[in-house]
């Protein structure tokens, strides 16, 4: 591909002739082996590829680097996605950049409270409307809550919305980074509290049929807790990408998984 063609297209015209030029070389290349890998969730790069969901900018940096684009591309395709979605028709520079002051209270705020996190996943459900009333009663907030959750996920980039009042979640590649260990580990707290205080609630909310809730105790060494948090991690993963990796979603659910000491420090 020449750099004038690369000029003028996007990401995703640029992965749909990635895509076609392996299919051409190897015809039984499916669309399966691609996401593979690029790295991606085979639903998710499907409709990416039809347009029907955006590409944030810390998955083509992740993509790009696995194409070994150079880093002028990557933040030139950047810049181009961002734009596809802007809400408002100001054009998206590098310079471009909302006040770390900003998007660090936002971040903390987001990261603490589970209901910014719960406000995404509703927009992957099929019944999904893009409005604050209907938000505000599913989610069981005020619609000014609900508002502010939306501005404040606007805000730091993780929701955008279209001039056709279209929402967005472009939250992936999002982390805690941001902010300091101090802070980060604060507002882990907060939220790790009150989903223990929500799945509390589902024991008497729910039936067994619609839940699953259940613990082990065991003794061993604190020398293998690193590498048991590694493998409950990985555990996390694999069963998310099961979870997502469907087209009819009609519900939401949490995952919370504790490993902790009984026996106090002496």
């Amino acid at each position: 591909m020449t750099n004038d063609v690369k000029q003028k297209q996007d990401f995703v015209e640029f992965l749909r002739f990635t895509f076609d030029a392996k299919k051409k070389v190897n015809p039984r290349y499916s669309l399966r082996s691609f996401a593979l890998f690029i790295d991606v969730d085979n639903s998710r790069l499907s409709k990416i590829l039809r347009n029907e969901r955006p590409v944030h900018p810390e998955l083509v940096e992740r993509i790009g680097k696995k194409l070994r684009l150079s880093a002028e591309e990557i933040d030139r395709y950047k810049v181009v996605e961002a734009n596809k979605y802007r809400r408002k028709a100001l054009p998206v520079t590098p310079k471009k950049i909302v006040p770390y002051k900003q998007i660090s209270e936002d971040s903390f705020k987001i990261i603490s409270d589970i209901t910014h996190y719960q406000v995404l996943e509703l927009m992957k459900l099929k019944s999904f409307e893009p409005d604050l009333k209907w938000v505000a009663k599913t989610v069981g907030i005020s619609e000014k809550q609900a508002a502010e959750c939306r501005d404040r996920l606007m805000r730091v980039g993780l929701l955008e919305i279209d001039e056709k009042g279209r929402w967005f979640d472009t939250s992936e590649g999002f982390s805690t980074d941001i902010l300091s260990e101090t802070r980060a580990s604060e507002a882990h707290r907060k939220m790790q509290s009150e989903i223990l205080i929500r799945a509390h609630s589902a024991l008497e909310k729910f039936t067994l049929e619609e839940r699953d809730q259940s613990s082990m105790m065991m003794a061993t060494s604190a020398k293998k807790l690193l590498e048991a948090k590694k493998m409950i991690k990985q555990f996390r993963r694999k069963l998310g990408q099961f979870l997502d990796d469907c087209d009819e979603k009609d519900q939401i659910y949490q995952l919370s998984i504790s490993l902790y000491p009984l026996i106090n420090k002496t």
